[in-house]
Order: C-alpha cells, then sequence, then structure tokens
C-alpha cells in the first residue's frame, strides 16, 4: 500500500508539473486559415461575437485546468512561483508583439480595469479638459464624468460623421478640437457599436505635433488580438485590451500599455502585493498597475499559452485571414441591400460589422440567427456580427444566408 501510494503521489506531482510547460507543441500544425480545429465549439453554436467574447483554443483551455489542479495539488512558494514565472514569460513576449519594453506592460483584469488607472490615475483639475470621442466605451466616456464630477475638470466629445471620406479629415477634427487647455484624448480604436475604426496612429502623431504634453489614450479592446499592433508605430501614451476578446485568451486578464516617461505620472488605483513595503514601489515599471493582490493564477499563466498561439499564428496573418472573413461577410451583405451602420469605407471599417435594426427587434433577431444558422451574434448598434480567425467560409455564407431571411425584421 505505501509503495502504491508513493507511485502515485510521485505520477501525479509529474503530470501536473509537465502542464506548467506550456502547450505550444499542440499550435505545431495550426495556422491562420486551419484555425477552427483550435477550437472546441459545435457547429451549432458558432461564435461570431469576438467583440464581446471569444472561445480559448482548446489547448489554452485546456491548460486552465491543468494548472488550476497543479496549484491544488502543491500551493508551495516554488509551485506559485512558476505563474509568476510564465506572467515575465507573456510579459517579454507581448513586448515583442507589440513592439515594446515589457516594463512598460501591465497585466491587468480587462479593458476596463485598464482604462479606469488612467482615468482615475491622471492628475488633473479644475481648468483641464479631457477630449473624448462620443463612441467611447462607459469605462472610458462615463468613468471620466464620474471623475470630472469629483475633480473639477472638464470633459469634452467629438463626434465623427458617417460622411468622412479621408483620414485627413478625422485627424483634422481631433487636431481641431484639442486646444491649450487640453491635458488628455481618449478614444476607442474600433468603435464596438459603430465599427468604425480610427486612424490612431495618425490621430496620435497630429496631436503630439500641437501638444506634446498632451496625454493620448486609445482603447484597443477591439484591436488587439485581431489587428497586427506596434505600440510604437502608433505612438500612444497608453493603451488598454482584454485578453477574451480578439485575443482569444483567458477570461479577466487583460493589458495596459504605459509609456515609460509617463508611467511615474499616473497614480495607481490599487496598491497591495506585490507593491512592496514603502510608498516607493519595489516593482518597475508598469508593474505598478498590476498590485491587486491574490489572482486566478492559472488563467495569468494560461497567458503565456495565448502567446503562443499568436506566435504560431502570428498577429500579421490573423489580421489577414479575419479581414478576409470580414471583407467576405460585408460583400454578401451589401448583395441583399441591407442598410449598414458600419462603414463600408476601407479607411475605416474593421472586422466589427453592423447592420442598422430597430431596437425592439434585437433580441428576435438574434435568436433568429442562432436558430437559423446556428451562429451567435450581438444586437449592439444594430445586428453585430464581429468574425475572427476561427471562422470560416462557411461560416460568413450561413450568416449571409441568414440575414436574408431576416430582412423584414431589420427594416422594421
Amino acid at each position: 500500500m505505501t509503495d502504491r501510494r508513493e507511485f502515485l503521489k510521485i505520477a501525479g506531482a509529474a503530470t501536473l508539473g509537465a502542464s506548467w510547460a506550456g502547450s505550444a507543441a499542440a499550435y505545431s500544425t495550426v495556422t491562420a486559415a486551419t484555425a477552427r480545429d483550435a477550437f472546441a465549439f459545435p457547429e451549432d453554436r458558432v461564435p461570431m461575437n469576438a467583440a464581446n467574447l471569444c472561445p480559448m483554443p482548446i489547448a489554452v483551455r485546456d491548460a486552465i485546468s491543468a494548472r488550476d489542479q497543479a496549484l491544488d495539488h502543491d500551493m508551495s512558494h516554488v509551485s506559485r512561483g512558476r505563474v509568476e514565472q510564465l506572467k515575465e514569460q507573456a510579459r517579454d513576449r507581448l513586448a515583442t508583439q507589440l513592439g515594446v519594453s515589457p516594463d512598460t506592460l501591465a497585466i491587468v483584469r480587462n479593458t476596463s480595469e485598464a482604462n479606469n488607472v488612467v482615468v482615475q490615475g491622471m492628475p488633473l483639475e479644475a481648468g483641464d479638459e479631457v477630449l473624448l470621442w462620443d463612441q467611447n466605451h462607459p469605462s472610458n466616456g462615463v468613468a471620466w464624468d464620474v471623475q470630472a464630477s469629483r475633480q473639477g475638470f472638464a470633459v469634452k466629445r467629438l463626434s465623427v460623421p458617417a460622411s468622412v471620406r479621408s483620414v485627413d479629415e478625422v485627424v483634422g477634427l481631433f487636431a481641431a478640437e484639442a486646444s491649450a487647455r487640453t491635458r488628455v484624448v481618449s478614444f476607442t480604436h474600433i468603435s464596438n457599436v459603430s465599427g468604425t475604426r480610427l486612424p490612431a496612429a495618425d490621430i496620435c502623431r497630429a496631436l503630439h505635433a500641437k501638444y506634446p504634453e498632451v496625454h493620448v489614450h486609445v482603447d484597443g479592446a477591439q484591436t488587439w488580438g485581431v489587428v497586427d499592433v506596434d505600440l510604437a508605430r502608433l505612438d500612444c501614451d497608453s493603451f488598454s485590451a482584454s485578453a477574451h476578446k480578439w485575443y482569444m485568451g483567458p477570461r479577466e486578464v487583460g493589458l495596459l500599455y504605459v509609456r515609460e516617461t509617463r508611467i511615474a505620472k499616473l497614480w495607481p488605483n490599487c496598491v497591495s502585493v506585490p507593491w512592496g513595503s514603502s510608498p516607493a514601489p519595489e516593482v518597475r515599471g508598469a508593474r505598478r498597475f498590476e498590485a491587486f493582490g491574490q489572482r486566478d493564477d492559472a488563467a495569468i499563466a494560461a497567458l503565456s499559452d495565448t502567446v503562443a498561439f499568436h506566435e504560431r499564428l502570428t498577429p500579421a496573418a490573423i489580421e489577414r485571414r479575419a479581414a478576409l472573413l470580414a471583407e467576405r461577410l460585408r460583400d454578401g451583405l451589401e448583395d441583399l441591400s441591407v442598410q449598414f451602420v458600419s462603414p463600408l469605407h476601407a479607411a475605416f471599417s474593421s472586422n466589427v460589422v453592423i447592420l442598422s435594426a430597430p431596437p425592439a427587434n434585437g433580441s428576435v433577431l438574434v435568436q433568429r440567427v442562432l436558430d437559423d444558422a446556428g451562429i451567435i451574434v450581438a444586437a449592439v448598434g444594430g445586428l453585430r456580427m464581429t468574425p475572427h480567425v476561427y471562422n470560416t467560409e462557411g461560416h460568413i455564407d450561413r450568416m449571409i444566408d441568414a440575414v436574408a431571411g431576416l430582412r423584414d425584421l431589420l427594416a422594421g
């Protein structure tokens, strides 16, 4: 009996310990064109709602489960230290993907939290102004209003007309609305309610050229994971995103980038482990913004597996594949003569494709698409479809066929 127990103990520890090694081998045959094979969803529940929530690859899901088991099996400092190692490994590899230093990245819980680090951490006072796009998410819109009511600064919003036809027009709007009072300009890279993609890099360059000290924050919730993001080229001062959306990663894991020269100017929202024991943080760089105490260790560790998935497919190949699927969807829907909310202009279109629909018909449309085509979409801004790399041409064609039968509901 003793020998058997010792054998099971040793075998179990070896199996669980191996789960920390990562799942890169599971991606060895996966490409952007065959990414469907990496996911477990059935064909009657096909996700096309990446703007809200993406499925995780099977290997990432299994890694979270295995690491939860590993922690329950061994909660020693050595076992838990592996989480920190994997988090730092993920941070290093994410920095390479995004073109920045690892010390400028904080691994937070989601875009909303990242946005609020900027909102609540920015030292603003009466007489200062924050300029926002009127299509920002509430965590990057209402959050500023709440903070303004406490600190007395002004919030100003601008609209981008649907009739714009050039990047220069949009850049000119932001540059014209900013003033010497403007301390922060904050906008969503891709709108979740209209699908409009702003020329973020051009806006950042223009604003910094006019007002070098203005802090430009970009909400990348609808960008990271579907666009090959180069933060150095983007030239923003901070950038936020969630792993559970287009990055197809663990839930309650997000990203905040802060330009190195801006880190010390932002106050942290929460001070706990691993900040340290003195007012000055003992952690380097943007890590000060992730001092939340106990986290979901298994999910954070699995971010490393998600990074490996993107490395295997490559962000550039994911963007190309996803863009082709979105273009196929737009082309097919255009042939149906339905009304779009999202732009068709190549400079402003994205993988967030939205058709006009009466709000009262939203839930019915979503259910009908699921019943008729087996596809999960959303009623945000109209009928919202957000195809990603795990979708196939067949899924797109099923979606188009479903819309063809729903034109009366779309028209109201």
